[in-house]
């Protein structure tokens, strides 16, 4: 009797300070290998501004250079623990990353930071999650959806934050005009790993988010997907041009964003044509490997902590207070995904070990 060829899965995690690699076995759900490459950039691989520290970016050069490194890292390390492998058997790639973290793209999806132009300017870099420069747009955005649009806050908790989307541009349109008139759009992140790697990088051809898109844009298509043009008028009137140069639609992560290109193949050490879903958000993705349901209630713990949990779309469900996010499909397709948590608690943490706790991380805590 023939043995049934085996069949591997590869996940790409996009964090904070790294990319991790993970490769799993589809039949049984066994952990094959893992690897994390660091990125190379600024302190821990993001980018401050000793005079503001709200800023937090990232060079999204560093995503493409630490990918390759990771996935060759972890097919190495498979071929040592698991007799027989090849990336040959790997059937598919799954992408997560921080968010939200839109990046600055010029027409053909590139982002700005790759310009000679924009390479050493900030604001043409990926906007991290953390960075909180975009305090004072976000109360603004707050403000204006209170009075003329509540339904966009009702799905996102009653108040709009500076870790999002339309808080990130506006303030770039703001502090950086230059920038922002060099952008043709703006992409998430998790929307631009996957089709960077799939040859589908020209914005009218990449496949968007719905977890990006829902839970960091007010995307929802109750209200015809995002925020009306009109209402990001009042913000600013180019605002309301970018909306027309954004998206309309968005998909779900059990859909394919394209197909691995050759090119990318050869320097991933992986055989081209292989399906890449669609990205969704580090937290959304970690759910779905905790084997989140309904009833089941997953906390993820990184940078900063995340609770998610899901609902069927088919059943009621009313808006909650004080949530950052209900939207359908986000974790799992046919499941409205909620998720709360607290911003920033991983890096408290850390802040703490290094900075407050006598002799740093290496030394032990006394416990009183």
């Amino acid at each position: 009797m023939r043995t049934k060829a085996r069949a591997y899965s590869l996940g790409l995690d996009f964090g904070t300070n790294s990319v991790r690699a993970l490769l799993v076995d589809t039949a049984s759900g066994q952990e094959i290998s893992t690897a994390v490459v660091n990125y190379p950039s600024g302190q821990a691989g993001i980018l401050l501004d000793p005079k503001d520290p709200n800023l937090a970016r990232q060079n999204p050069a560093d995503y493409l250079e630490a990918m390759v490194r990771v996935v060759r890292q972890v097919c190495r390390a498979a071929r040592k623990t698991k007799v027989g492998f090849s990336p040959e058997q790997i059937i598919g790639i799954g992408v997560d990353t921080t968010g939200s973290t839109p990046l600055p793209v010029d027409k053909n999806g590139l982002p700005l930071a790759f310009h000679d132009e924009f390479k050493d300017n900030l604001n043409a870099q990926a906007w991290l999650w953390k960075d909180h420069t975009a305090f004072a747009e976000a109360q603004e955005i707050t403000e204006l959806a209170s009075r003329e649009h509540p339904e966009y806050l009702a799905k996102c908790g009653g108040v709009y934050s500076s870790e999002w989307f339309f808080s990130k541009i506006l303030h770039c349109l703001r502090v950086d005009p230059k920038v922002f008139a060099a952008a043709h759009t703006w992409v998430e992140c998790a929307d631009f790993i996957p089709a960077i790697i799939t040859g589908t990088l020209a914005p009218a051809k990449m496949k968007r988010s719905r977890c990006a898109a829902g839970h960091k844009a007010m995307f929802n298509k109750e209200w015809g997907g995002l925020p009306a043009r009109e209402f990001l008028n009042k913000l600013d009137h180019r605002l309301g041009e970018l909306r027309e140069r954004l998206y309309d639609e968005t998909y779900t992560s059990d859909r394919a964003a394209g197909h691995l290109t050759g090119s990318w193949a050869r320097m991933l050490g992986l055989k081209p044509g292989l399906p890449v879903a669609v990205g969704a958000f580090d937290a959304h993705l970690g759910a779905v490997g905790a084997g989140v349901a309904p009833g089941r209630f997953v906390k993820i713990v990184g940078t900063s902590t995340c609770d998610i949990c899901v609902w069927p779309n088919d059943r009621p469900l009313a808006d909650i207070p004080g949530l950052c996010g209900i939207v359908d499909g986000s974790v799992l397709p046919g499941y409205f995904g909620l998720e709360a948590g607290q911003s920033a608690v991983g890096d408290i943490f850390n802040w703490f070990v290094n900075y407050i706790q006598p002799g740093g991380p290496r030394r032990e805590v006394t416990r009183s």
